[in-house]
């Protein structure tokens, strides 16, 4: 019963948290510094912050049809675009970003459910070990030119964590010591459907080509994901900070947001963002702004999911 309470407090109290936090820093900060930033955006720099996040989405949307394709799902690429915006569409609108991925699975599984959602798995994983590379790099700068050491415990615990976990759901042999153990669990045959579903991945333990390219993607995915709030900044007509501290730290700051304090990390995203910003030279009101404007950009076109997913219906 006590589970269940919480669980059901759970998402209002994160939406409470992430008000609590914004509210914070809007009384810690001059209000108007940040309406005049954000009224001063040159509309030339937000198009650019623009096409870097349709330019993340493409690239997320062709990691994963590497992976459909090697499963043999005929799916065209312009198909896998339309659902990656309905699934980011659903990340926004949901409170945890499992809902896009439940919508990713549901567009394409047909009769094969356990390929599909294999797909979609994989597919979070190397998103993951690419995001942690590319933090891991921004670390070790940190650690190599400035001499902070502060981030580098969290960097190994997360990509250790990753690792582990690709490893045993790739590897026939390692997840061979658990399954009997899985199988057991009744549960809504929770214990099966895990094995079937690691029988439907383990083909993927083999694919070093396929996951070598994915894992570049993902990378190129989180330079796009730097270059976005840069172009943002660059239009408030500020350039007190380069683009280098923008490839160092907002890798560090997605891997912060994945930590469900709030809701969508709002609030935290914020904070972050004017901590290790603040680190750099940029004024708090700036990076606070930044912030709020670069979420707004990539709310925004999740909503063009929003009415794809009309569209689809009507089909």
């Amino acid at each position: 019963m006590k589970k269940e309470i919480l669980k059901r407090l759970w998402t209002p109290l994160r939406i409470v948290i992430g008000i609590t936090l914004i509210a914070l820093l809007l009384w810690r900060f001059d209000v108007t510094t940040i309406i005049s930033r954000i009224q001063h955006l040159e509309l030339g720099y937000t198009i650019y912050a623009i096409i870097a996040y349709l330019l993340f989405i493409i690239f997320s949307a062709w990691r994963w049809q590497i992976l459909l394709a090697f499963k043999k799902f005929k799916i065209p690429f312009i198909r896998t675009v339309t659902v990656y915006f309905i699934a980011l569409f659903f990340n926004n609108l949901l409170p945890t970003t499992v809902g896009g991925d439940v919508m990713r699975v549901v567009y394409t599984m047909k009769e094969r459910r356990a390929d599909a959602l294999a797909t979609v798995i994989v597919d979070r994983i190397l998103g993951f070990v690419g995001l942690f590379i590319f933090a891991l790099g921004a670390v070790l700068y940190l650690i190599i030119n400035k001499q902070q050491t502060e981030f580098l415990p969290f960097m190994l615990v997360g990509l250790f964590v990753v690792i582990v976990v690709t490893y045993v759901f790739f590897s026939e042999r390692a997840y061979r010591t658990i399954s009997p153990v899985i199988g057991k669990v009744r549960l809504l045959r929770i214990g099966e459907r895990l094995n079937h579903l690691h029988e439907a991945a383990t083909d993927f333990g083999g694919a070093w080509g396929v996951i070598i390219a994915c894992v570049i993607q993902s990378v190129i995915i989180q330079a796009l994901l730097a270059l976005a709030p840069f172009y943002v900044m660059k239009g408030m007509g500020v350039s007190e900070v380069s683009i280098l501290a923008f490839f160092i730290y907002v890798p560090i700051i997605n891997v912060i947001s994945m930590i469900p304090v709030s809701l969508n990390a709002l609030g935290v995203r914020e904070y972050t963002y004017v901590f290790l910003f603040g680190r750099a030279g940029m004024q708090g009101e700036t990076a606070f702004a930044m912030s709020l404007v670069s979420f707004f950009i990539i709310f925004i076109i999740s909503l063009l999911g929003g009415v794809i997913f009309m569209l689809y219906r009507k089909k």
